[in-house]
């Protein structure tokens, strides 16, 4: 697997940060990530805010094909959240900035700049 540059994922949030603030951005409800911000103690809106202060330190796979769109490439990230780990998967789109994922990380993790 190859690890994204810091240029390059701080280019991916730039552009994903930019399109939330316009306003363009979409989150997948799906089972999974409601009960998982339930789970986290979050709302949607507090997610949508958690994904506003993501940096680089907090990535953790990317730029990889989606899986049920193949031409559309994801990012992973890790966010400390209180006490929990959250999984985020995000990507652009015609949509904007769409989150699929975000939800209690059940690792592994790699977090390859979680240090610097």
């Amino acid at each position: 697997m190859q690890i994204a540059s810091i240029e390059e994922i701080n280019q991916f949030l730039e552009n994903a940060k930019s399109l939330i603030r316009k306003g363009k951005y979409d989150f997948i409800p799906r089972k999974k990530n409601l009960d998982g911000l339930a789970l986290l103690g979050i709302t949607q809106k507090l997610a949508k805010s958690e994904l506003l202060e993501l940096t680089y330190r907090q990535y953790d796979r990317g730029p990889i094909p989606d899986i049920d769109r193949l031409s559309d490439i994801v990012w992973e990230f890790i966010k400390e959240i209180d006490t929990n780990l959250a999984y985020i998967k995000i990507k652009i789109d015609q949509r904007g900035c769409v989150c699929l994922s975000f939800h209690p990380s059940s690792g592994p993790t790699s977090l390859p700049y979680k240090d610097r």
